[in-house]
């Protein structure tokens, strides 16, 4: 989607406001750094106040994937989560492809429930895709302000045993207000403490289920929505990309993609995740998923990155 409509002056008001009073962050961990220190308690890693993914028991559970970005020897500098939406295909969000992760030159689809990132060591590898490309919105953000932040991301083989791919919202005149919808994401379970010396990469990686529930203003802006912050899930680190899924009427599809958080500053530096969530919009960006991922299939040798296979 090329176009979308100038918010009024009141809603651009609005969001400066947010900015100015409360620091935007993306929902995706960076820069692995020294080994951290394993948590007490793993089971509670994923969405803030989310339940976790032991099995792929649902059609939206077996959708979910994570996303490494890797350097030319396979290592990890950073991961979001994904959504299997076709054959050979993830959507995600576009700053999780961001030129800003120094060293990237690929990327792999993971197919698991807990991905362990303690001393850059996945202690548990169910399958691995290898990335073939990817594209990011060209409108990517744009502004400064995460918006367009959607991508689409093609990868090697076939989607294992136990997962499918969804279909995505393609209703441009949809109004999801004060809609209810079920959040996946492979974030932080915990918000930042705040503290010096924080471990940053605690509380990741363990695929939880969240219901959030979008605000009343749907339709304020053509590429994006925000959820009420007074429902207690939060999404964090680690959950960008992830579908936001609405299901009515027996109808399931993915309306939003995971993409940042309006927070508190705090005293270490880190960003409140505990905020207003910012989510992208599927439905006005369908033609181009659709339009994209047929180039990025056809054209797999635009990603120049060097690959090996687990």
């Amino acid at each position: 989607m090329n176009s979308f409509k100038s918010p009024s002056p009141a809603l651009t008001t609005l969001v400066a406001a947010l900015a100015a009073t409360l620091a935007l962050t993306a929902c995706s961990p960076r820069s692995f750094g020294p080994a951290a220190e394993e948590p007490a308690d793993t089971s509670q890693t994923g969405i803030i106040n989310g339940d976790p993914i032991r099995e792929r028991g649902t059609q939206a559970a077996r959708s979910v994937v994570l996303i490494e970005m890797v350097n030319r020897h396979n290592q990890v500098l950073a991961f979001c989560t994904g959504t299997l939406i076709a054959p050979q295909t993830v959507l995600s969000a576009g700053h999780c492809f961001d030129d800003s992760i120094k060293g990237m030159t690929g990327f792999n689809i993971v197919f698991t429930n807990n991905y362990e990132i303690f001393g850059r060591k996945m202690l548990v590898r169910e399958t691995t895709r290898r990335g073939l490309a990817y594209k990011h919105h060209p409108k990517f953000n744009s502004t400064k302000l995460y918006d367009h932040d959607i991508a689409i991301a093609t990868f090697d083989g076939g989607i294992p045993e136990g997962y499918s791919a969804v279909s995505i919202d393609t209703d441009t005149k949809g109004n999801y207000s004060g809609r209810s919808v079920y959040v996946y994401g492979f974030g932080r379970s915990k918000d930042y403490t705040g503290k010096p010396n924080e471990d940053l990469f605690a509380y990741l990686g363990q695929l939880h289920r969240g219901v959030m529930q979008i605000d009343s203003q749907f339709n304020r802006y053509g590429d994006r929505y925000w959820l009420n912050s007074k429902v207690p899930v939060f999404i964090c680190q680690g959950d960008s990309g992830g579908p936001q899924f609405s299901h009515e009427n027996g109808v399931l599809k993915v309306i939003g993609v995971n993409s940042a958080v309006y927070g508190k500053r705090l005293p270490n530096g880190q960003v409140s995740c505990a905020g207003i969530a910012q989510a992208t919009k599927v439905a006005p960006f369908a033609p181009w998923i659709k339009t994209t991922r047929t180039q990025l299939l056809q054209a797999t040798t635009e990603f120049s990155g060097t690959f090996s296979e687990h």
